[in-house]
């Protein structure tokens, strides 16, 4: 009776029907289930730090079909690709009988089934269309399906109003200040209100008579719900999801509070005032609305909709067979390296890049153009755990993976005179007062009133995209005089050995980060560094080429164990992935000018950067085919108005984890993460350790997220950007209202309707011997979920064998010969 006698002290009316149904473990029983709800919603973060990620991980520890099925049940829409994506495949040719079969022998291994490809291709040539159905249903679901109302919808847009308000940055004039806890400053002003047309008063005392806390609150509700017999104590869990899943997109911005906070072990401010229980404690206020305007109380709809698990095992075949098709082509170009690989001897220079599958296109037209050059590809944080303050910007930008606590803060130092410094900062400060004035309520008036005819040539230009082609190329220098002389050995030890750079090196070695150049653009953070949490990784690579030209961290790392020679040089820039352009750091001028080799080099970056946007043009829509596409890419990246200035990620499928030499000269496609790892240089097997549970892991939110937006972007897209608004400075809603948008816009993955991402599982392949593999998965519990649940695939190239295994389900499978066995 504890329970019950601490509602009854906040005033709450209990009835008898309620005490004889209440459970007295009710706080061990809501604590236990909202545990299971919190892992399952994936943290997102707002648009200026746009961080990839899976939209599945908290589910990683259930299968991928299982988790279809679930998610299905939850919102109608399951996570298989659609099947006139697959009809299209197997009629080009993509898919074949091939794949089929071997789908159906690997899915066989652990099911029996005697379903044939013919069954697989009669499923695919019959309707595309499937009954969204929700089984798991709350209250205003119920309340919708009985008088044919959109209040779901409603309530979306109710709480997303309230969250919108009390997590603005800075995007409203009249902003919230002194903020108190997101549920209790909820409680304090919606009693002013009349949402979702309900009397005023009845409502405000609803709201009055709720307890003073969220977890109390959710107690509070639970107990009516259980008294009422809507749900089990068993089914509670899956009834608080569907509230989250109403809200999904701000109930993950507010896990990534808590996100944050587990991954540093502190709590902020931010922590104390918002976490999950107070947005689920808001959105079952609402549901709890309706609870007596509600006939026939049961999840399950009496319209009883068996869920075909014919149609569920037969898509999720298809998608395997898809993946078979894809894997298969890699193993046939890789197989054909291995028989005449050849590995670069005193090449003239080596450029490190991202393992970004765009970085995949400009390190093949590179190498094409000239043999004795030798690239690398590493995480584009380069290995530099750091927070970069940047010039201007009002606190640090987190320069690494997410996945990490950065463990320095260092600034961006300006390479301009200080008069020109001075005079951005005039222009940040402008801007900032027309951004304040333009975000007002009256803003169509007060904003050319106060402005007049000035901005009228700005609009135009920008409308027919005749302003300049593209900004001006900034270098930045990161400072590092304050850091000490160990932090500086530790960074770029660690940095040469996890890209298998500690011998052979040539004179001239670059580092170039990479970042995406738009206007207008809420989404241009999900363009940038993946590995730097959603920012350009320029800061980043000039940091470790700045270290590593010192005399006192050479030492250093001599006494580590890795040489480098006087003569070498190292070097920094960025990768533009619009245009395809390389610039180097100004900071390194000098010894451009000072060395005609380097200079020759310059133009060498210049032919690959030509025929990268030669191969662009094939893929990206509405470009003109112009002879000068340089031009027309430089208008494209700063036209206000263009929608897709270049397609990202989307496409990626792969992620190849070993030498250079498997896989130079090949064509993937800009679909394939590539990683340099050199299994006989990792003796105590740490590097392939770190490759895999950091950038992998990277990879896996990169792929899934991708695959997310395009197999259901209505849940785990951001819709169209064409009518999207930002809201608070934090990310988009689509129209007028509804739920934060998360994921990517339709921009990013379809093209005129149909899919140009190609939603496939992660397929990673790892040139080392399986007994290493297995070894790593063993250890590390999030890595044996991923991969013996379905969300990514792992194929060993065995580096003295020479073959290729696939981990299926913790046995290794040589493919192709054991496969048929």
């Amino acid at each position: 009776m504890k329970d019950i006698n601490r509602f009854v002290e906040h005033g709450q009316i209990i009835n008898h029907e309620m005490i004889n149904e209440f459970p007295t473990n009710i706080s061990v029983l809501v604590a236990e289930e909202l545990k299971v709800v919190s892992r399952q919603v994936t943290p997102i973060w707002d648009s200026r730090d746009h961080v990839a990620v899976n939209p599945f991980f908290g589910f990683k520890d259930k299968n991928f079909s299982e988790v279809s099925e679930y998610l299905k049940g939850i919102s109608g829409v399951g996570i298989f690709p659609k099947k006139s994506y697959f009809l299209k495949q197997y009629e080009r040719g993509e898919i074949t009988d091939y794949d089929l079969e071997t789908a159906i022998k690997l899915y066989g291994k652990s099911e029996s089934t005697s379903l044939s490809s013919k069954d697989l291709i009669g499923f695919i040539k019959s309707s595309d269309i499937e009954i969204e159905f929700i089984k798991k249903k709350c209250i205003s679901d119920l309340f919708d399906q009985e008088n044919m109302s959109d209040l779901t919808n409603q309530i979306t847009e109710e709480v997303s109003k309230w969250a919108a308000a009390y997590f603005d940055e800075g995007q409203a004039l009249w902003n919230i200040k002194d903020q108190q806890n997101l549920y209790s400053w909820w409680k304090s002003l919606v009693i002013y209100e009349s949402p979702l047309g309900l009397d005023k008063n009845g409502f405000s005392k609803y709201v009055k008579e709720l307890p003073n806390t969220s977890q109390d609150t959710i107690e509070y509700l639970t107990s009516k719900v259980l008294s009422k017999k809507l749900v089990s104590q068993n089914e509670l869990g899956d009834y608080y999801y569907r509230l989250i899943y109403t809200i999904l997109g701000w109930a993950s911005f507010i896990k990534k509070f808590e996100f944050e906070s587990e991954r540093s072990q502190e709590i902020s401010q931010r922590d104390l005032k918002c976490k999950l229980v107070d947005i689920l404690a808001i959105r079952m206020a609402y549901d709890l609305l309706f609870l007596d305007k509600v006939e026939n109380l049961k999840m399950e709809s009496h319209f009883q909709i068996k869920e075909d698990e014919q149609t569920h095992l037969l898509s999720n075949l298809w998608l395997s067979a898809a993946e078979v098709s894809y894997r298969r082509k890699i193993e046939v170009l890789i197989s054909e390296k291995l028989s005449c690989e050849t590995e670069i001897v005193n090449p003239d220079i080596q450029a490190a890049f991202c393992i970004d599958v765009r970085s995949e296109v400009f390190r093949r037209h590179l190498e094409n153009v000239s043999p004795k050059i030798q690239t690398l590809g590493v995480a584009g944080f380069f290995g530099m755990p750091v927070a970069i303050k940047r010039l201007g910007h009002v606190g640090d930008d987190q320069n690494c993976p997410i996945l990490l606590e950065p463990k320095l803060v260092v600034k961006e130092a300006h390479t301009d005179e200080s008069s020109v410094i001075e005079k951005k900062k005039r222009h940040v400060n402008n801007f900032s007062l027309k951004k304040e004035i333009s975000s007002s309520a009256n803003a169509s008036f007060s904003f050319v009133e106060t402005l007049g005819f000035s901005y009228v040539g700005k609009i135009l230009s920008s409308s027919f995209s005749l302003k300049k082609e593209a900004k001006k190329y900034e270098s930045i220098s990161v400072e590092t005089e304050s850091l000490s002389s160990e932090d500086k050995i530790n960074m770029a030890f660690n940095a040469l050995k996890n890209m298998s750079l500690t011998t052979g090196f040539a004179n001239y070695i670059f580092f170039f980060g990479h970042g995406s150049e738009s206007t207008n653009n809420p989404y241009a953070s999900s363009l940038d560094c993946g590995a730097c949490a959603g920012h350009n990784g320029q800061g980043n690579a000039n940091m470790l080429a700045k270290i590593l030209n010192e005399d006192e961290v050479r030492l250093g790392l001599k006494e580590r164990g890795i040489e480098i020679p006087n003569e070498t040089i190292f070097l920094s820039g960025w990768h533009n992935t619009v245009t395809d352009e390389i610039s180097i750091d100004s900071h390194f001028d000098h010894l451009i000018k000072e060395n005609e080799k380097l200079d020759k080099f310059k133009s060498i970056f210049q032919e690959a950067t030509s025929n990268c946007q030669l191969e662009r043009l094939e893929k990206l829509p509405k470009l003109k085919k112009k002879i000068d596409v340089d031009k027309e890419l430089k208008l494209k990246a700063n036209d206000w108005s263009e929608v897709r200035p270049e397609w990202g990620l989307a496409r990626n499928s792969s992620f190849i984890i070993g030498r250079r030499s498997l896989t130079r000269s090949l064509n993937l496609d800009g679909r394939s993460f590539l990683h340099d790892y050199n299994h006989e240089l990792d003796h105590d097997n740490s590097v392939l350790e770190l490759i895999m549970t950091a950038p992998m892991i990277v990879t896996n939110w990169i792929n899934m997220q991708y695959y997310a937006s395009t197999v259901n972007p209505k849940s785990f897209g951001a819709g169209n950007k064409v009518i999207n608004n930002v809201v608070g400075g934090i990310g988009c809603i689509q129209g007028n209202g509804g739920d934060l948008l998360m994921g990517l816009s339709q921009q990013s993955v379809l093209n005129k309707g149909d899919y140009f991402h190609e939603p496939l599982r992660l397929q990673v392949f790892i040139e080392a011997k399986t007994e290493k593999i297995s070894e790593i998965i063993n250890k590390h519990q999030v890595l044996s979920d991923l991969i013996n649940n379905n969300w990514l695939q792992i194929v060993s190239i065995d580096p003295s064998e020479r073959v290729f295994k696939l981990l299926d389900r913790g046995s290794w499978i040589q493919l192709k010969e054991e496969l048929w066995n």
